[in-house]
């Protein structure tokens, strides 16, 4: 979410890192505000949880307060609508573009890499002393922000607002939504080694990983079948949408009347944050002398800074990220459960920018889970 909103505002990250605490959380309201409610016609309305509405719940604080913060928000150029992009602004409510965040997959992948708990030592070690150094001021103002809208309770009635007396641990209500989603917990545990403490649902998507395994290798023999114009094509289309269509029965089971919602939003925008920090040399990376080329090598930088290790396949988790929330988007549109019939010359299954995100998750996804998608096929236990 706050990848998307850099992008759409002048000096991009460098503008929202300057920004205060209240201003930034306020425009989470806003994009809560508009976040898709209905189908492009303007008229029919998809089912409750369904990409293009996944909520009826009006959590955001008053138009009165946000109208002020929606001002300051330049919305993007073009007429396509992103995930998490566009926040329009004050003059034209007509004009204000909808919301569409990162899919509950993308927070699932940026946090696997450690970069919360690196973070959270780097809070610890700048506010408690001088270990990493005197932070400059716009580190330290990177450093009161985080702390603000990530390692405190938020204001009340704000919608970020999702720990209580009920769910007092932020990470465990992000593990919570994992396991209910994906039937999968995050690769490290508790500081200790230890297994992290969560409440695990006993409704939960138990076979999301194997059957999304089988379709991308069945996706992998699409693929690599393309050219196939004469013998045997064993392509099987009808396969992949069928195994498509079980995804989106598993997935929007879970939300069923826009469940996860709020859920979702947050640890995206969570995650977005400190997907963001490491994407360029700011501030406080070069106060952490963690300037390097790529995402990946500033956050190995960081850890080792910190004592805290950060996963040895953090590049993998960080290009698999956005190509998986727009193909499980898809999905979740029921994008992918017809495909167009094979013909001579041969049609191809996906459209080209579909086919380059499953190429990308089909190579991530074996390299992060050791499961080959690209050898033969296995049965759905």
């Amino acid at each position: 979410m706050f990848r998307e909103i850099a992008g759409s505002i002048p000096d991009g990250a460098r503008t929202l890192f300057s920004q205060h605490p209240s201003v930034l959380a306020l425009a989470l309201e806003v994009a809560w505000k508009h976040r898709i409610q209905s189908q492009n016609d303007g008229v029919s309305l998809p089912p409750l949880g369904h990409p293009a509405r996944r909520s009826d719940i009006d959590y955001q604080l008053p138009d009165f307060i946000l109208d002020r913060i929606e001002a300051i928000i330049t919305p993007p150029s073009g007429t396509d609508i992103p995930e998490g992009t566009v926040l329009g602004n004050a003059e034209s409510k007509k004009d204000c573009r909808n919301v569409l965040w990162c899919h509950l997959i993308y927070a699932y992948m940026i946090e696997n890499t450690k970069i919360y708990e690196i973070f959270r030592k780097v809070l610890y070690e700048f506010l408690y002393g001088e270990k990493l150094g005197v932070p400059t001021p716009a580190a330290q103002q990177w450093l009161r922000v985080t702390e603000e809208l990530f390692f405190r309770d938020p204001l009340n009635y704000m919608i970020s607002g999702i720990a209580s007396h009920i769910r007092p641990d932020m990470r465990a209500t992000r593990r919570n939504a994992y396991w209910r989603m994906f039937g999968m917990d995050l690769t490290h545990g508790n500081d200790d080694g230890q297994p992290y403490p969560y409440v695990k649902a006993n409704a939960y998507n138990n076979e999301f990983v194997g059957v999304f395994e089988e379709f991308l290798r069945e996706v992998w023999i699409a693929i690599t079948n393309l050219a196939t114009t004469s013998g045997a094509n064993p392509t099987d289309r009808s396969k992949i949408g069928n195994l498509a269509q079980t995804l989106q029965n598993m997935l929007m089971s879970r939300r069923m009347h826009g469940n996860l919602s709020r859920e979702e939003f947050v640890s995206v925008s969570m995650m977005s944050w400190f997907h963001l920090t490491v994407q360029d040399n700011f501030p406080i990376i070069n106060d952490l002398r963690a300037d390097a080329s790529s995402p990946e090598q500033r956050l190995f930088k960081i850890a080792q800074a910190v004592n805290v290790s950060a996963h040895g396949l953090t590049k993998s988790f960080f290009d698999i990220a956005d190509p998986i929330s727009r193909i499980l988007i898809l999905i979740e549109t029921g994008g992918l459960n017809t495909l167009p019939a094979a013909s001579v010359p041969p049609v191809p299954p996906f459209a080209p920018n579909v086919q380059a995100d499953l190429n990308t998750i089909i190579t991530h996804w074996s390299i992060i889970t050791g499961h080959d998608m690209k050898a033969g096929k296995v049965a759905v236990k």
